[in-house]
């Protein structure tokens, strides 16, 4: 049997290095490494100087943060201190202005003291001119009793007297315009007393003194005339104050009259509300049924130089106002029998006049 050819061995054949070849490539291999040991160790060098770069960095860095932190609570602390300091100006400020508005009360309150002050001298003032003027008329009312003590014609009479209100200081305001005034109101209340059958005895500077028939004509007069007064009033008028009282007076020859009875009516007119009527209590009863009079509370007050209180009634001007027009007339009036006090006067009146007459002048 033939044996068949086998195939060419195709594997490599491994020859290998010599001794000294391999003691080469060993020595060129550790030399290459060596290399790299040197190259590797100085990378690691590098590394450990930037690692310690980088720590010198991340020092700063902390440092820098610290220092950023403590710089942020430092401004707090200054933002808090600020904040402080202008809520200590504001109180400052609100401080100042209290003081300010305090100083200006007081200023005002100085204002208003010094005000008053010269309103109480002021009324003071007036207060003493107004009891010269009562003495003087008590004393012109003395000399006339004085005069009729010789003559006895005496007469039962209803007396009015008159005065403005505030007389004083309209004079010192505007003296002229205030005599005018009051020329001009005079005028018009003796016009209108005389339609009533009334009599002008005297003027008084601001006043002036009628005497009626009987207690209903006086009071009609002074009832009309307020009425009128105080409907027509403005800023500008004058307000007057009436005292009505009846009693037995001496008629002097010189057409003037005298006796407690006067010196009464003159203190009724000075306790008149401004605008107002005061009546004596004799009067109230002789007209209170005759005359459309509401109800008025009685008061006893005490009168200089009068022993014993006497009752009155005051009307004010808004109770006049709301009165029913008690008639009037634009001639004399004749009353009834039974309503006369006295006949007829057979002497003449004096003159109106705006300056003192036979007796003193009276203010308010």
């Amino acid at each position: 049997m033939e044996d068949f050819p086998k195939s060419p061995d195709k594997r490599p054949q491994l020859s290998l290095p010599s001794r000294s070849g391999l003691l080469a490539k060993i020595e060129e291999r550790e030399a290459a490494l060596k290399l790299r040991f040197d190259e590797l160790a100085e990378l690691e060098f590098h590394l450990n100087e930037e690692k310690e770069q980088f720590e010198t960095k991340r020092h700063e860095l902390e440092t820098r943060s610290r220092a950023l932190i403590e710089a942020e609570l430092l401004l707090k602390n200054q933002r808090l201190l600020h904040q402080k300091q202008f809520a200590r100006l504001m109180e400052q400020n609100e401080l100042m202005a209290l003081r300010k508005e305090l100083a200006q009360q007081e200023q005002d309150f100085r204002k208003r003291e010094a005000f008053l002050a010269e309103t109480q001298k002021r009324l003071s003032d007036q207060f003493s001119e107004r009891e010269k003027d009562l003495a003087k008329r008590e004393a012109w009312v003395s000399a006339e009793h004085e005069k009729a003590t010789s003559n006895h014609h005496r007469r039962l009479q209803a007396i009015v007297f008159t005065d403005v209100v505030s007389y004083s200081a309209l004079m010192q305001a505007d003296e002229s315009l205030t005599i005018e005034k009051v020329r001009t109101d005079l005028q018009r209340m003796q016009h209108e007393g005389e339609a009533h059958g009334g009599m002008l005895i005297n003027t008084m500077g601001d006043g002036m003194v009628m005497i009626f028939p009987s207690a209903i004509q006086a009071v009609r007069f002074s009832l009309a005339m307020q009425k009128a007064f105080n409907t027509g009033r403005t800023a500008e008028s004058l307000q007057h104050r009436f005292g009505i009282h009846i009693a037995d007076v001496a008629l002097l020859p010189d057409g003037g009259i005298a006796g407690d009875g006067v010196n009464i009516a003159s203190r009724l007119e000075s306790k008149a509300p401004n605008g107002g009527i005061c009546l004596s209590e004799i009067v109230y009863f002789i007209v209170k049924g005759k005359l459309p009079m509401p109800p008025s509370s009685m008061e006893e007050i005490s009168l200089k130089n009068i022993t014993e209180p006497v009752a009155v009634y005051k009307y004010a001007p808004e109770a006049i106002s709301a009165m029913p027009d008690p008639g009037g007339s634009a001639s004399p009036i004749v009353l009834p029998e039974e309503e006369r006090t006295s006949p007829p006067f057979a002497f003449a009146a004096p003159a109106v006049s705006t300056t003192t007459g036979n007796g003193p002048g009276l203010d308010a």
